[in-house]
């Protein structure tokens, strides 16, 4: 990856509402050349889509959650039911599978406790295999996700990926 195509992609990361025209002049080429390195950037999948990030307070959501999970089996089955209905449910806003104590890492957000607990009733305890669940709730967003460190890295390194 050259340094123009990090560029680019900080300038993504940062606001995807960027006209090519706009970051194009940002990273001094021309309009494009510059639709073309995007277009081909979103090719080779350093692009994985667009999106808008929402306040989840002005939503409504005044509690968000990790949920660690811990299943009754780790065999192939039971992991892929587990995740298919995770998939088929809104209210899981991300899965993880982990390395460690838990299996899964979820995160949930909601309105209240007993939102909350309307939750961890009626969708978390009702995945299949379910053994265990951790709840940790929390209190204050210190650092919020802004993004992947593009080019922060010895570009010499990895850069197949």
């Amino acid at each position: 990856m050259q340094r123009v195509d990090e560029k680019i992609l900080r300038l993504l990361q940062q606001d995807c509402r960027l006209s090519v025209a706009q970051i194009a002049e940002r990273v001094s080429m021309s309009t494009s050349a510059c639709h073309r390195r995007i277009k081909q950037l979103e090719e080779q999948g350093y692009i994985d889509g667009y999106s808008a990030r929402l306040r989840a307070g002005k939503l409504g959501f005044g509690i968000q959650v990790y949920v660690e999970i811990s299943l009754n089996s780790q065999s192939d089955e039971s992991l892929n039911r587990f995740e298919a209905s995770v998939r088929d449910n809104p209210e899981i806003l991300e899965c993880h599978l982990m390395a460690g104590e838990a299996d899964y890492l979820i995160r949930v957000a909601a309105r209240s406790t007993g939102d909350y607990e309307r939750i961890h009733r009626k969708v978390l305890s009702h995945l299949p295999g379910v053994r265990s669940m951790r709840s940790n709730f929390i209190l204050r967003t210190v650092q919020p996700w802004q993004g992947y460190p593009v080019g922060l890295h010895d570009s010499s390194v990895n850069s197949n990926h």
